[in-house]
């Protein structure tokens, strides 16, 4: 197996396991956000890095000299710098009452968590980094509470089912265990019936936390793994499953928001309803629906952050965000948040310009040749989400300041600089997505095997 000039993959990791260990141990609040925002961007350095190896190596997997259980591919390495910036953004940006404690390490924890599983050479490396992601929610790392406990139960249960999934496929690749992989995914990527856990985790939970966790999308990565996409070869009816029950939570969950004027439960709706389409799109039989698919991927992961950091802003600063009884008309006092709030949705719901509408334009038409039922639900459930996100838009920022609202701060420097560049990843590459697009094809991903898959290893 061919591996990296350099090490990065280890020093990436090694930078998360000291930003958690000194944010754990430093007393001052700002050395450990400093602490934190500079160890998840080193990983973001060392996971770009990665990407460029791989490309120039024509985009074979390569594994990690020193630390052999890591590799990436180019969609990995992509996936990963990704997450791991967020995860700086949200250091940088997060309010003081969200700092305290084992907070910031807990943020780490799931940045380090994504690492070890989107780089994972094998089933039981990705399993540790599935475990890694749930313990800080479920020790309490960001507070919560009794608010928390069906919660916690929830994850406890799943990621148990989830990981002994994985650890039977590797000795007894039979149908059953095939099935137990399925309701894993269902659980974790938050299908119908199953999603109300992700719902109540974004109404009662703490909410960038609980954002980072959900852009994991480790239930998709794990569809994707080698391991598992030659078992939709060997049952086809696998595929349809998938692709229906992601599609009708899609619709579901789009159609459910009409009921809901809760901001939280709001975003939580439609973050489920468009991360949806990312499984539809991985199990469709064309390349076009596949690059749609891990395009959108990174579209849902950077605009449903910037959505969620802007909302929490809020909420720290005006009581009524938490239940408004009206329209607030907040963009009077905060301009520069609502307009980050707009652009971050129009891009979630493809607006020409930005990567969103690349990514549904191309799962639009893989659809459409493989699972036409797909080609019809997208454009409806995305329909459905541009509707109730501008109702969540007028909710907080249009109509009349309330007049017991005397005063609210616009975005601050730390707040504003990350949210621009969730912004400009948006709309630059909307506008030049050619490099994007090559990169998340199935076509530019080699395997060991020297083959591809329409479910192609991330």
């Amino acid at each position: 197996m061919e591996t990296l000039s350099f090490p990065t993959l280890t020093v990436g990791l090694i930078a998360w396991i000291a930003g958690i260990v000194l944010s754990l141990r430093l007393p001052d609040q700002k050395q450990r956000r400093g602490v934190a925002a500079a160890s998840a961007l080193l990983s973001a350095v060392c996971a770009l890095t990665t990407g460029l190896q791989v490309q120039r190596a024509h985009g074979m997997h390569l594994s990690d000299p020193w630390l052999g259980f890591l590799g990436a591919d180019v969609k990995g390495a992509l996936i990963l710098t990704l997450l791991s910036a967020i995860t700086a953004g949200l250091a940088i940006l997060a309010p003081r009452r969200d700092c305290g404690g084992r907070a910031l390490a807990g943020l780490l924890l799931i940045g380090a968590s994504a690492q070890i599983a989107y780089c994972a050479s094998n089933l039981r490396w990705f399993a540790i980094g599935w475990v890694l992601s749930v313990l800080p929610v479920c020790l309490s790392f960001f507070g919560g509470g009794l608010n928390l406990r069906p919660v916690t139960g929830f994850i406890t249960v799943s990621t148990a089912l989830g990981v002994g999934a994985m650890f039977a496929l590797g000795s007894s690749p039979g149908a059953g265990v095939f099935a137990l992989v399925l309701v894993a995914v269902a659980f974790r990527k938050g299908l119908f019936p199953v999603h109300s856990w992700l719902i109540s985790a974004f109404e009662r939970g703490p909410l960038l936390a609980t954002g980072l966790l959900f852009n994991t999308h480790f239930g998709a990565a794990l569809l994707t793994r080698p391991e598992v996409s030659p078992l939709f070869e060997k049952y086809p009816t696998a595929l349809d499953l998938v692709s229906y029950s992601a599609l009708f939570t899609a619709l579901v969950t789009s159609i459910r928001c009409f009921t809901e004027r809760t901001p939280r439960r709001l975003i939580a709706l439609i973050c489920l309803s468009q991360a949806s389409f990312i499984l539809a799109g991985l199990v469709t039989s064309n390349e076009a629906g596949v690059t749609g698919a891990w395009v959108h991927w990174l579209v849902v992961v950077t605009a449903s952050t910037g959505l969620i950091a802007i909302l929490r802003i809020l909420e720290v600063r005006v009581m009524d965000v938490v239940k408004p009884e009206g329209q607030l008309g907040l963009a009077v006092r905060a301009p520069r948040l609502a307009t980050g709030f707009l652009v971050c949705s129009l891009a979630l719901i493809g607006l020409p310009g930005t990567l969103g509408y690349c990514a549904e334009d191309l799962l639009f038409h893989g659809a459409l040749s493989s699972h036409p039922f797909l080609g019809v639900v997208l454009p409806l459930a995305t329909a459905f989400n541009a509707i109730n996100l501008f109702r969540l838009y007028s909710l907080l920022f249009l109509g009349v300041l309330p007049k017991r609202v005397i005063d609210v701060q616009d975005a601050l420097n730390r707040e504003r600089w990350p949210l621009v560049a969730c912004i400009l990843i948006l709309v630059a590459s909307g506008i030049a997505p050619g490099r994007i697009i090559t990169a998340m094809s199935p076509a530019s991903v080699t395997h060991h095997s020297g083959t591809s898959t329409p479910l192609s290893h991330p």
